[in-house]
């Protein structure tokens, strides 16, 4: 199983700088957080490949109904030392990690974080690993209504 991860890079001189990474194995999801807590990194936008394709029914990357989408919306980030991550399918109304009080908000372009969201980097690696070998919303982190 694999997915993959592309996500913004902040550079004032190249503003459609960005980075990809296909993740296949536990190894390379510790390569992604690893790149995701560099300087100017921001959320990735996360496409599990094994999951289902739907309908674009609303029309978000063309005609209504005329492309296939992913059945999911998953984006994690790192920001002042902590993970977050965001989760909706089709089972799953979109949400956040219930995270640690301490964790400070993160608004970026794509997505926003509320305060409390963020958990350590340790526990996103192994909520990325758990969806890497399931291709199912994360069951070893706690969820909270974003």
């Amino acid at each position: 199983m694999s997915f993959t991860a592309v996500w913004p890079i902040n550079d004032p001189d190249d503003t459609e700088a960005a980075d990809e990474l296909t993740v296949e194995s536990p190894d390379d999801v510790d390569a992604l957080l690893s790149r995701l807590a560099e300087p100017g990194a921001g959320p990735a936008v996360i496409e599990h490949q094994e999951r289902p394709l739907m309908d674009d029914t609303e029309g978000l990357l063309g005609e209504p109904g005329q492309t296939k989408i992913p059945d999911h919306d998953v984006a994690a980030a790192i920001h002042d030392g902590y993970g977050y991550l965001t989760y909706a399918d089709p089972d799953h109304d979109y949400s956040t990690l219930a995270g640690e009080a301490a964790s400070p908000e993160y608004r970026s372009d794509y997505v926003d974080y509320p305060a409390g969201a963020g958990v350590s980097v340790e526990t996103l690696a192994l909520a990325l690993k758990d969806f890497l070998t399931t291709a199912q919303r994360p069951t070893c982190v706690e969820w909270q209504t974003a």
